[in-house]
């Protein structure tokens, strides 16, 4: 049955994303996609980027293996396609520094579908809330990116918020989307080897940009839905969303470009 062959799904997700996030490190080497030390970065090495492509692929290519009769709409019309959206749009910006107007355009198309699907699935009711739910898809798309800068810290997170995610919805009764839930615990697992600790790839923007998306998109189902309450969907993701939150604040009362990478974080400051 589908229930006892989960766990070799998991375990088939996990695989997969270690295996291609390693075709993604020789890939990086070999197009020279490296991030070198500096004043602004953590690392002390150069490391190849972009190592989330495998995380990435690997999420977006089982679900569809696995469960190809039983996928919900939400994840196929709403998911799969804003993530793949997201994590090209990234893997561009891993190649060649993309404007950030361009950057900003790619994620408002993508959030602006995820908000127009949710208010036609009757997941969100009112102009208010259709706003601040555009502008919670985009503060996450972009956190989870800011939040990228420590060895492990990204893919620990995701290993974090999809297990909560998935148990807050197995509770709920949402089968299907519990275990949607899970297989992204898999990927962020089968991810870390190559990342905690001393670090052989970065996940880079195509991973946390589709990263944030992909959590973005869970958090406004299960509100929607009724799954979980809103405190609760703040809390999955609070680290994240503190520290990011009031550093941005705190550039821009300073006058600073918000967007420039820097080391205000309080994890780089920890570090």
């Amino acid at each position: 049955s589908l229930a006892m062959s989960f766990p070799f799904v998991m375990a088939l997700a996990a695989v997969l994303s270690f295996v291609m996030t390693g075709v993604a490190t020789w890939y990086a080497r070999k197009r020279n996609l490296l991030d070198h030390p500096g004043e602004r970065h953590s690392h002390t090495q150069v490391t190849p980027r972009g190592g989330g492509a495998g995380l990435i692929a690997a999420y977006l290519l089982v679900p569809l293996l696995a469960f190809p009769p039983g996928l919900p709409a939400w994840w196929l019309q709403v998911i799969f396609p804003g993530a793949l959206i997201v994590g090209l749009m990234g893997g561009w910006d891993d190649h060649q520094s993309l404007s950030v107007r361009m950057r900003l355009f790619v994620q408002l198309a993508v959030t602006l579908y995820l908000v127009w699907f949710a208010a036609g699935a009757g997941l969100i009711q009112g102009v208010a809330w259709m706003v601040a739910g555009a502008l919670s898809v985009m503060w996450m798309v972009n956190l989870y990116n800011f939040m990228d800068g420590s060895n492990g810290m990204a893919g620990l997170q995701g290993v974090f918020g999809s297990l909560v995610l998935g148990a807050l919805f197995w509770f709920s009764g949402d089968v299907a989307f519990s275990r949607l839930a899970f297989l992204l615990t898999a990927c962020c697992a089968g991810f870390l080897p190559w990342n905690l600790g001393n670090a052989r790839v970065f996940m880079g923007d195509v991973g946390s940009l589709s990263l944030g998306f992909i959590f973005a998109a869970l958090l406004l189902y299960g509100v929607g839905t009724g799954a979980f309450s809103l405190p609760v969907a703040i809390m999955v993701m609070l680290l994240f969303l503190v520290d990011a939150s009031l550093t941005l604040m705190w550039r821009v009362i300073r006058g600073e470009r918000w967007y420039n990478a820097h080391r205000q974080h309080l994890y780089q400051r920890m570090i």
